[in-house]
C-alpha cells in the first residue's frame, strides 16, 4: 500500500499480474491494466495462426499488443505442461487476469496467484455462460446484457462475482457494436476491480441459483436465414451474427451476408422481395435489409448493392423452408407469480422467455414459442400447451430432461414432450380452453397458499355464485367482462360451462370455452362474489351482461387464484 501525496488517502501499490487473452475483445483490458501501472510480467495468448492470402502464421491481437507495450509474451499450446505452470509459479504473482483467452486453466494454474484469478464475461452472469454470450443475448432477444468480473473457479464460468455492469441492447446494436462496447466497459471494469479487491474494498459473491442460461458456441450451420421464421426472429439472427459468421441467403447461385436489418409490418410468400431496394416477406412480418456483404466484396447499403445487383420485386431469394422442421408439442405447469405473464415483455421476467432460453440453452437454436393462451402477470398454469420448431430431431426424452435441467429453478416444470404434425398450432389449432379459480373463504391468513389463491374472508353463498353462473353460459356479447385494453376482434363468445363448488373453505371456478376476452374470467369471478356476498342476485348479473359496458362489471379478482387446467385439439 502507498500513501497519495494529493488526497492523503491509501491508494494500492500496484499488482504482479499474469495477462491471458487472445482476440481484439482482450486489447482494451491490456493496455487499461498497463496505463494503471500494473507490473504485467507474462502476456499469454494462443499460438500464431495461418492468416491473409499467403497463409502465413499471424499473432493474436493481444500479442501483437503486448509486443507494442514492451511486454513479454508467450504462446503454449496448453497449459497443462508442468514446465508452464512451473513458470508461472516462478512469476510470484499477485493476480492473473484472463480475458478470452480461449484455453482452459487447469487448477494447479486457478490456485497460484495470491489474490486470485480473474476473468472478463461478455454478459451479467449466471445468464449466458459460455463460448457466444454475445450472440445468445441478441439472439434471446434480451433488453439489456453487460460484463461481469469473475473470480474464476473450475466450472464453466460458475465462479463468484466481483463486480457487473450492463448495458442496454438497442435495435440497432449488431454482435460487432455490442462486441466493441462490451470490450471497453470490461477494460474499465477489470482495472477498478483490481483495485477495489488489492484495497480490500470488494470481496466476490456466489452467483445465484436461478437465471442460469448457457451461450453454446456457434455453429455456422445457424448463420443461413430460414424465411419462414418470424421477422422479429430473422431480424435477430441477422444482427447476432454481424459481422461473424455473417447471416446468409442464396442470390443467383452466390452466398449473400446480411448484416444490418430492421423488422417491418409487411407480408408476402417467404423469401419473396416485396419492396425496393430489399425488403424480404418472413413467415411473420418482413425484414428490410439494410446492409450486405456479397463474397469477395466489402459491405454495402442496400442502395448500393441494389444498384450494382437489381433485384426485381417478387424474386425469391435462397430459403431454408424446402424441408419441413419438426415440431414439438410441450405441456407446461408453472407458477405464475414469478412472471410478468406468458409473453415475452421488457418490464420483467416471462414464461416464454425462459422456456426459449432453456431451449437455446440445450440445443443452440433461437426459437420462438407459441402458446395456447397467453396467461397474465400472476396466472400459473397446471397444462398450459406450447409448441416450437427445430431445426433437426430431437429425442424427446432429451427435450423434456434437458428443458426441466436449465428451468429447474425457475418455477416450470415440462411434463410432456411430443412431435407433432406441422400444422398443429398451439394457439389457433385448440377448440377449447379450460381455466379454474380458487377462492379461499375464511378468515385466516393464507400460507401454504399464499399467491396461489383469493383470499376472501367474508362468508360467501357457493349455491347462490353458482346459479348466477348459469346466466353466462352460452353465446352472448361479453363487452362487459373485457378488459379496456382487449384486441379481441369481437367481444362475442360462447361459455361452454361456468359451475362453482365448494370443498371446505375452498371455492372451485370452472369454466370452459374455445376462447376467452382479456380479463374475462377474472371479471366473471368477481362479479359472482358480489352474489356469494348477498350484494348482487342472478337477475343483476343478467343486467350485467346485457348492459355490453365494462362499467357495468364487478371487480375484477386478481390473478392470484386463476389456473390455465387444458387446452383441447381435434384428435
Amino acid at each position: 500500500m502507498a500513501l497519495s501525496a494529493e488526497s492523503g488517502r491509501i491508494v494500492p501499490a500496484p499488482l504482479r499480474l499474469a495477462f491471458m487473452g487472445t482476440p481484439d475483445f482482450a486489447v482494451p483490458a491490456l493496455r487499461a491494466l498497463h496505463d494503471a501501472g500494473h507490473q504485467i510480467t507474462a502476456v499469454y495468448s494462443q499460438p500464431p495462426r495461418p492468416a491473409g492470402r499467403g497463409q502465413q502464421p499471424r499473432p493474436s491481437p493481444v500479442a501483437e499488443a503486448a509486443v507494442a507495450l514492451g511486454l513479454p509474451v508467450h504462446t503454449p499450446p496448453s497449459l497443462k505442461d508442468p514446465a508452464e505452470v512451473e513458470r508461472l509459479r516462478a512469476l510470484h504473482l499477485d493476480a492473473i487476469v484472463v480475458v478470452a483467452y480461449g484455453l482452459m486453466l487447469p487448477k494447479a494454474v486457478l490456485d497460484l496467484p495470491r489474490l486470485g484469478c480473474f476473468n472478463v464475461h461478455g454478459s451479467l452472469l449466471p445468464r449466458w455462460r459460455g463460448a457466444a454470450p454475445i450472440q445468445r443475448a441478441i439472439l434471446a432477444g434480451d433488453l439489456e446484457t453487460g460484463v461481469t468480473i469473475m473470480n474464476m473457479d473450475a466450472g464453466l464460468d460458475t465462479g463468484p462475482m466481483v463486480l457487473k455492469e450492463a448495458t442496454l441492447i438497442t435495435e440497432a446494436d449488431t454482435a460487432g457494436t455490442l462486441h466493441d462496447r462490451l470490450s471497453e466497459i470490461g477494460a474499465s471494469l477489470m482495472a477498478r476491480a483490481l483495485a477495489g479487491i488489492a484495497a480490500g474494498e470488494l470481496t466476490a459473491r456466489p452467483q445465484p441459483d436461478e437465471g442460469v442460461t448457457y451461450a453454446a458456441k456457434i455453429d455456422k450451420r445457424e448463420a443461413r436465414i430460414d424465411w419462414t421464421r418470424s421477422a422479429v426472429d430473422v431480424k435477430r439472427q441477422i444482427h447476432a451474427f454481424s459481422p461473424y459468421p455473417g447471416a446468409w441467403f442464396e442470390l443467383n447461385g452466390a452466398r449473400v451476408k446480411a448484416l444490418a436489418a430492421q423488422a417491418v409490418d409487411l407480408g408476402g410468400a417467404p423469401g419473396t422481395v416485396i419492396a425496393p431496394p430489399l425488403t424480404v416477406a418472413c413467415g411473420e412480418g418482413a425484414v428490410a435489409i439494410t446492409r450486405l456483404q456479397r463474397e469477395g466484396k466489402a459491405a454495402m447499403d442496400a442502395a448500393t448493392f441494389a444498384r450494382g445487383l437489381p433485384i426485381p420485386l417478387g424474386s425469391v431469394l435462397g430459403c431454408r423452408h424446402s424441408t419441413p422442421k419438426p415440431r414439438y408439442k410441450l405441456l407446461l405447469e408453472y407458477d405464475g407469480s414469478r412472471f410478468v405473464g406468458w409473453q415475452a415483455q421488457a418490464n420483467g421476467p416471462s414464461v416464454q422467455s425462459a422456456l426459449e432460453a432453456a431451449i437455446l440453452s440445450f440445443c443452440g437454436e433461437s426459437v420462438r414459442l407459441h402458446a395456447a393462451g397467453r396467461t397474465d402477470a400472476g396466472v400459473h398454469a397446471l397444462g398450459m400447451v406450447a409448441h416450437f420448431d427445430l431445426a433437426a430431431p430431437r429425442p424427446l426424452e432429451r427435450i423434456e430432461g434437458a428443458l426441466n435441467f436449465y428451468l429447474s429453478q425457475q418455477g416450470i416444470a415440462v411434463l410432456g414432450a411430443q412431435e407433432v404434425a406441422g400444422d398443429f398450432h398451439a394457439r389457433f389449432s385448440a377448440i377449447r380452453r379450460t381455466y379454474l379459480y380458487r377462492i379461499i373463504n375464511r378468515r385466516a391468513p393464507l400460507t401454504l397458499d399464499r399467491d396461489k389463491a383469493w383470499q376472501v374472508p367474508i362468508p360467501l353463498d357457493d349455491e347462490a355464485m353458482h346459479e348466477a353462473a348459469q346466466r353466462l353460459v352460452g353465446k352472448h356479447d361479453f363487452t362487459t367482462f373485457r378488459h379496456a385494453q382487449c384486441q379481441a376482434a369481437s367481444p362475442v363468445k360462447t361459455l361452454d360451462h361456468l359451475v362453482v363448488e365448494r370443498d371446505g373453505a375452498e371455492i372451485f371456478i370452472h369454466t370452459a370455452a374455445r376462447s376467452f376476452l382479456h380479463h374475462q374470467v377474472r371479471s366473471m369471478v368477481g362479479t359472482l362474489k358480489l352474489v356469494g356476498e348477498g350484494k348482487w342476485t342472478a337477475d343483476d348479473v343478467t343486467r350485467a351482461l346485457e348492459a355490453c359496458d365494462r362499467a357495468a362489471c364487478g371487480p375484477t379478482a386478481p390473478p392470484d387464484g386463476l389456473y390455465f387446467v387444458a387446452a383441447d385439439y381435434e384428435s
